[in-house]
């Protein structure tokens, strides 16, 4: 069944793709662009194989018959043929360029988030000053707040060892830190702990989030994207933040 091209919508050139791919930077707005074309540019930043051997790829699934003299079939007839053989938007940019490589590691840098370390105990007063404890986590979260996450690994790795009961919040944070120092198997450990057994309920999305970025970083996509979906039914900021990461997969919420 033949795909309407919405009313007003353009479809991305291959010659602008491939420009895209050269600078490094889409300087269209994509809001003119039908939606496929939209994934593929929002997919761009991540594309590190030459497009020529893409859009061949491309071709050779589709079945389209090859090319003669020298000519290249038009990116459009490649959306209308994806379109045929229902290849949905929904599949996206990304999972429908099969082994182009995407990077891990530029898609966590562009969506980490730090979050505000939050202790009650601290807050109201309650926890006994002047502890070594206590000062050693004072001074964790202090690293942790200026972002000097080398520091705050360290800080909140002593702390932990001299905490019994241990301290699941800050294990919580730790593993924040260990994520952005790039030790993202034991901070995967610790964010699964936490979703499966938050300190507070308040605390299963962000380790949700931050589980899912974990799995990005490693490029291990499968993973990471269940629980993205499972982030975008609210409209808290990990809902807001997982949509993008989507939407750079070429995804629809839900999808």
């Amino acid at each position: 069944m033949k795909r309407e091209q919405p009313k007003g919508k353009k479809n991305l050139t291959r010659a602008d793709f491939k420009r895209f791919h050269l600078t490094g930077k889409v300087d269209v707005d994509p809001s003119g662009y039908d939606a496929f074309s939209q994934a593929a540019l929002r997919g761009v930043r991540y594309q590190k194989e030459n497009p020529e051997l893409v859009f061949s790829r491309m071709e050779k699934q589709l079945g389209l018959p090859a090319s003669g003299g020298g000519r290249r079939v038009s990116m459009r007839l490649i959306m209308a043929a994806a379109a045929s053989v229902a290849i949905l938007i929904s599949v996206g940019y990304l999972a429908f360029f099969q082994g182009a490589p995407v990077s891990g590691e530029e898609m966590y840098n562009t969506h980490f988030m730090p979050i505000s370390y939050v202790d009650d105990n601290i807050q109201r007063g309650t926890r006994t000053q002047g502890s070594s404890d206590g000062n050693i986590k004072t001074q964790a979260i202090q690293a942790y707040a200026e972002r000097d996450y080398a520091k705050a690994e360290g800080l909140f790795q002593l702390y932990l060892s001299q905490t019994t009961p241990q301290d699941r919040t800050a294990r919580f944070f730790y593993g924040i830190t260990l994520l952005d120092q790039g030790k993202v198997k034991p901070a995967i450990s610790i964010f699964e702990d936490t979703r499966n057994n938050p300190p507070v309920a308040a605390f299963k999305r962000p380790a949700t989030y931050y589980l899912a970025l974990a799995h990005v970083r490693q490029e291990q996509h499968d993973q990471a994207l269940p629980l993205l979906q499972s982030l975008v039914n609210r409209e808290d900021r990990y809902g807001k933040k997982a949509a993008e990461i989507l939407a750079d997969y070429g995804l629809q919420p839900g999808s």
